[in-house]
């Protein structure tokens, strides 16, 4: 069963959830009155988007080690790919 798991592209829809995740955890913690929609382009326009995300991989790296040291090889190859992603996005909020 565990190996049925084990897909790249079930790593990279991880990677890609587990920062929403947690930005959604932020949202409805500090009990914000706008929409999320309205929230997440509120912080692109004042570029604090890239900050959020980066907590955000905190998680991502959680799982892929836990992954990686379980004996996963192409789940935590997904996950990095989907950082690497987020990482160019954040490269692009910090240069632009």
């Amino acid at each position: 069963m565990i190996q049925k798991l084990d897909k790249h592209w079930i790593g990279f829809i991880i990677g890609l959830l587990i920062p929403m995740i947690i930005l959604l955890v932020i949202y409805f913690e500090e009990n914000i009155i706008d929409s999320f929609m309205t929230f997440l382009f509120d912080l692109f326009n004042h570029r604090l988007l890239s900050a959020f995300i980066r907590i955000g991989l905190i998680g991502n790296l959680a799982i892929f080690l836990l992954t990686f040291n379980t004996g996963f090889t192409k789940l935590p190859r997904g996950i990095l790919m989907s950082t690497i992603i987020y990482g160019l996005f954040i490269v692009y909020q910090f240069i632009w």
